[in-house]
């Protein structure tokens, strides 16, 4: 699963700044990503008046607990379900 995910987060990272990806997903993508990446969220939490890092803060904080794998899997799922061919280029 490390590698299939790698090159998932290569891919979502070779797309296009323009790239229509909602706030909720790129959340979702975020969160996954930094649960697999780094496990817990380990930074306190932001000033109310931080709203993009708190909002980043709350969805990695979401999934404390889920193991690095599964959120590996999360990960790839949700890419997989907006970019159905990701791995066949």
């Amino acid at each position: 699963m490390a590698e299939k995910f790698e090159k998932c987060v290569k891919f979502i990272n070779s797309l296009p700044k323009d790239e229509n990806i909602s706030v909720e997903i790129k959340l979702e993508l975020y969160k996954y990503f930094k649960q697999s990446t780094i496990g817990n969220c380990n930074i306190s939490a932001p000033s109310f008046f931080k709203f993009e890092e708190k909002k980043k803060y709350e969805a990695w904080k979401s999934v404390e607990n889920l193991s690095m794998e599964d959120a590996k899997m999360k990960y790839v799922e949700i890419v997989t379900s907006l970019y159905p061919n990701w791995d066949k280029e």
